[in-house]
């Protein structure tokens, strides 16, 4: 990238150049070549850039706006102001232009830019080649159509950067163009009217935030209320019968297993009721059988008691588990044997694995579909999907 910064002397107004204004302060970006020039604003530039830098993590699209004009065969282009349309969902793949997208963008220019006109679009994608995919060029053509709109590329992570413009029928990266410093008060007033929104949005995010934390804390002191006034013996059956459940789940899966845990917080359940029935007071006769066994090994804890019955339920459980896994990995080699498999690759989405087998985007359904999975679940290098 070559930088080159001058002062212009004016110039006198030639031919319909009495109908636009050239810059005098100015600083060249690239080499400047062809039949168009391109000049962007300050302002907006930096704007530009900022809204790219703040989202390395996602696509973000703005409406560039301005003014064009033409001397002598040459095509002069000002970019004087931007909107950020943040809400739109943007990759490489996918770049959908609404209603409420285009009522925004004429909401804004209304209300801050009412002497300026559409002029092209901005593009921040991480991992964007300069090489445009056939979306955003198809895109371009059917919302920015004619040589006179331009499409202002910006690759956040690498910071490459370059406008496009639409001539002999493909999308052409130019060479250069210029970033030119004035008072820029339409921008300005945008900028700062900008910022005191998300200064508000801020401060009712924070009043939010104080709000729930307040909640908490109080749930969280009627909580240690009632463990205070919950029996300790109580307290130890249910943490056993949590216990019981927590490890079942994680090994038993379906209908007959989640019986297996029901009988066993039943039988929890019928124990702590008999040792509640049982007398404080009742004493065992001192020559009762297998009293000097109880003395030896001494008395266990109930918890123990449970544990050992939730382990014997879990070892009758062992068949049906085994039988449960056997089918269910047959159906899934089954499924696999009538499917074609597909590895996860770095910067996958849904778009691009149906675009890369399928040359559309019609399949991410059937996608989605044959794996349980919607478009927005997340998927990571390595895993293994199958394909329609």
């Amino acid at each position: 990238m070559i930088e080159i910064v001058y002062e212009k002397e004016k110039q006198k107004p030639e031919g319909n150049e009495e109908f636009f204004r050239i810059p005098n302060n100015i600083r060249q970006i690239g080499e400047i070549e062809g039949t168009q020039k391109i000049y962007i604003e300050d302002y907006a530039y930096t704007y530009l850039c900022r809204i790219s830098s703040e989202n390395t993590g996602r696509g973000i699209a703005a409406i560039l706006l301005g003014q064009a004009n033409w001397k002598e065969g040459t095509s002069y282009l000002f970019v004087k102001s931007a909107v950020a349309l943040s809400d739109m969902e943007i990759s490489e793949e996918h770049v959908d232009f609404t209603q409420e997208t285009w009522n925004h963008v004429y909401e804004k220019n209304k209300e801050y830019f009412p002497e300026q006109e559409i002029v092209g679009w901005f593009l921040s994608v991480p991992g964007c080649s300069m090489e445009l995919h056939e979306v955003i060029c198809q895109t371009h053509l059917n919302h920015f159509g004619g040589n006179d709109k331009v499409l202002f590329v910006m690759e956040p992570l690498e910071k490459e950067e370059a406008f496009y413009r639409y001539e002999d029928g493909k999308m052409s990266r130019q060479a250069g163009f210029y970033v030119y410093y004035e008072k820029n008060e339409a921008m300005r007033n945008f900028l700062v009217a900008q910022n005191e929104r998300l200064e508000k949005k801020s401060e009712e995010v924070d009043d939010g935030a104080v709000h729930s934390f307040r909640k908490k804390v109080e749930r969280k002191a009627e909580q240690e209320k009632q463990k205070k006034n919950f029996p300790l013996f109580k307290t130890a059956g249910v943490c056993v019968a949590a216990a019981a459940l927590a490890v079942s789940v994680l090994y038993l899966n379906d209908y007959q297993k989640l019986k297996g845990t029901e009988k066993v917080i039943a039988s929890l359940d019928k124990q702590e009721t008999n040792q509640k029935t049982e007398s404080p007071e009742a004493v065992t006769p001192v020559n009762a059988p297998g009293k000097e066994k109880e003395e030896e090994k001494g008395t266990e804890p109930l918890q123990e008691t449970s544990e050992m019955k939730v382990q014997e339920e879990e070892q009758k459980e062992i068949p049906k588990e085994t039988i449960s896994d056997a089918e269910a990995e047959q159906k899934v080699e089954t499924a696999a044997s009538n499917h074609m498999s597909y590895t996860i690759q770095p910067g996958d989405t849904m778009t691009r694995i149906s675009m890369k087998n399928y040359g559309t985007i019609k399949k991410i359904k059937e996608i989605c579909e044959l794996n349980q999975m919607s478009e927005n679940d997340t998927i990571y290098p390595g895993q293994k999907i199958l394909l329609p």
